[in-house]
């Protein structure tokens, strides 16, 4: 094999979504999968999104999708009245258009006039999302005669959310002078704003994005528009898979002395919604200080230099707010084998759940988690009978329980024989199918490799001792870039004990294919 070419099969474009808010018109969300342009509806001009408002041009933007990282750009395309990004207006670049800004979950691209405190009656507003999903409901709440407004699960008197993670009272509004504010009201997950932590009293501006838990809701001034939380256990498709988790680490440090020694460098990649992750490498490749890194878990004296990102809102800065989204399932838990599934889930709800929901709540989050976890079969069974694979599942539906998100497994294979490992993997696999992520390490990945849809591959060089990324992608483009056959051979090929010890070729490699 030639090792100066490299095979990779390129990933089709990752889809997003466009909430779209023009005044007096129904909110309509529109998928973007791929470049795709904008504009006025018009007879004589052909646009892939159009839009009604006379202040938008006929040719006014296009987005634009870049494979090699796998992400939105936006670009005005010197229009009449131009693009807002975030607030500020694009300026001119050249004759083709403004500079191309990176997008992320949240950005608000505005077309408006100059005084955006007061905004036109036909301005356009459009929220890029990974994660609002086509034939989402939307509402609106109108904030007209109103000067306080409470907002929470179930509200009776406010913007009831049907968010499960939302806390029955979680935030109020109040009008002082004119002017809206929201404050935290002790809730257990908090608020954010703009992607923002948010203590105390927060003064709002038009089109602030505010997120609980995970609901978003969208300040306009006279109304709050949000969307309606789903507890839909419809099996996931994974042709309109969205970033669940965003890791961009630089550097992980741990302090030796006087002196730090980088652990990890350089990790950079998107786990998506349904994707089942073999985590891959050798001893000492990192494999655990990167899931420490990922959960916001690291040991004293350990630093990270970057950004684990869940719904665009940083892991490190929002902790109290994302730290439900992952879940780590022990390898030796302290279930009992006498305990029928549904009692033991039971019990792990009335201890997470405790204070803040009501019985029925708990007994509708048990169904819902059961339902989900495709356990309904099993739910009288007790956990002696059980076999390997189901009850690492129902580990996981215990996670599941403070509505985590991703779920990882430090070698839940373990002394298991090949049959045991398999019926394991296949139950771990049945985990992703409503969208959840489930991402492990395993020394015996060949017995399932059908199963996993991405494998990260490890690699500590020798050239600094230091843990860095040589592969992240499928299976079969794992096989085509490393020149072989099983998961297992990349192992050989890169460890230096016992293998080839081709450790940076392939970390060089890899970076180029990121490059182009």
């Amino acid at each position: 094999m030639d090792n100066k070419t490299i095979y990779y099969r390129p990933l089709p474009p990752k889809p997003a979504t466009l909430l779209i808010i023009e005044r007096g018109k129904q909110l309509r969300i529109v998928s973007l999968s791929g470049s795709m342009s904008i504009g006025r509806e018009s007879p004589v001009v052909y646009n892939d999104i159009t839009l009604k408002s006379g202040i938008v041009s006929k040719n006014h933007g296009e987005f634009i999708y870049e494979d090699s990282d796998g992400s939105y750009y936006y670009r005005d395309n010197n229009s009449l009245n131009g693009t807002f990004y975030n607030g500020y207006k694009l300026e001119r670049l050249n004759d083709r258009g403004s500079r191309a800004v990176k997008l992320s979950d949240g950005d608000i691209l505005r077309i408006d006039c100059d005084n955006l405190i007061n905004p036109r009656s036909d301005a356009v507003v459009l929220v890029f999302s990974t994660k609002f999903a086509i034939g989402e409901a939307w509402h609106r709440y109108d904030l007209l005669d109103k000067s306080s407004v409470k907002i929470g699960r179930n509200c009776a008197d406010g913007i009831a959310l049907t968010d499960f993670m939302a806390s029955r009272n979680h935030a109020q509004l109040n009008r002082i002078n004119g002017n809206w504010y929201i404050s935290d009201c002790g809730s257990v997950n908090g608020l954010a704003v703009n992607k923002n932590i948010i203590d105390g009293q927060y003064m709002l501006n038009i089109f602030d994005v505010i997120n609980i838990a995970n609901t978003t809701l969208i300040f306009l001034g006279s109304e709050i528009i949000y969307n309606e939380v789903s507890m839909n256990v419809e099996k996931h498709d994974y042709a309109n898979r969205s970033v669940v988790m965003g890791v961009n680490i630089a550097d992980v440090r741990a302090s030796r002395g006087f002196s730090k020694k980088t652990l990890l460098n350089n990790i950079n990649l998107d786990i998506e919604s349904g994707d089942f992750v073999l985590i891959l490498g050798g001893s000492g490749a990192g494999k655990t200080t990167f899931i420490r890194s990922i959960m916001g878990d690291n040991k004293p004296g350990v630093s990270v230099t970057g950004q684990v990102m869940f719904d665009n809102m940083d892991l490190y800065k929002n902790f109290k707010m994302l730290k439900h989204k992952i879940g780590f399932v022990p390898q030796f838990p302290t279930t009992r084998d006498n305990d029928t599934v549904y009692n033991t889930i039971c019990d792990a709800a009335e201890i997470k759940l405790a204070g803040e929901y009501s019985k029925a709540e708990i007994k509708q989050r048990v169904d819902h988690i059961i339902e989900k976890m495709m356990l309904t079969k099993l739910t009288n069974s007790l956990l002696r009978e059980l076999s390997g694979g189901q009850r690492k599942r129902l580990e996981v539906a215990l996670q599941a329980i403070g509505d985590q998100k991703v779920f990882i497994l430090d070698e839940p294979d373990s002394g298991m024989d090949v049959a045991t490992r398999v019926d394991l993997m296949v139950n771990l696999k049945n985990c992703t199918d409503k969208g959840d992520v489930v991402m492990v390490i395993s020394h015996a990945p060949d017995d399932a490799a059908h199963l996993f849809t991405k494998v990260i591959v490890l690699a500590k060089s020798p050239r600094d001792d230091v843990g860095r990324l040589a592969f992240y992608g499928d299976v079969q483009n794992a096989y085509s870039f490393f020149g072989v056959n099983t998961l297992g051979d990349i192992v050989k090929i890169i460890n230096a004990e016992g293998g080839q010890g081709r450790v940076d070729e392939y970390i060089d490699k890899f970076e180029m294919t990121r490059r182009g």
